[in-house]
């Protein structure tokens, strides 16, 4: 899905979910393993307790294994264009350069 200000890919074969809110310069990915990582401050209700991220590097680890993280949009964008395709799928979007590899 995209739109004048908003991108949302999806790769259902590893579970992968991109999206970049380019108006406010927000990016959120969420891995394979369900890790969530994304480059703005947020405050986070899990199961009734309260987290922040509130800098860089700031991190929730959740009791179940996977986490949420809040760093930079370059390290965001280096881990999906590192994670997002499975090897030998085809790559449909360069994360590096935000711009589909593939005619629209």
């Amino acid at each position: 899905m995209i739109n004048t200000h908003f991108l949302l890919l999806k790769n259902n074969k590893n579970k992968c979910y991109f999206r970049y809110n380019s108006k406010d310069n927000q990016f959120f990915f969420q891995d394979s393993n369900d890790n969530i990582i994304q480059n703005y401050s947020a405050t986070i209700s899990i199961n009734s307790q309260v987290f922040n991220l509130t800098y860089k590097g700031d991190t929730i680890n959740i009791s179940d294994g996977r986490m949420i993280a809040y760093l930079s949009y370059e390290d965001i964008l280096d881990l999906a264009e590192k994670t997002f395709y499975e090897e030998g799928q085809k790559q449909v979007y360069d994360f590096a350069n935000l711009k589909f590899t593939i005619e629209l």
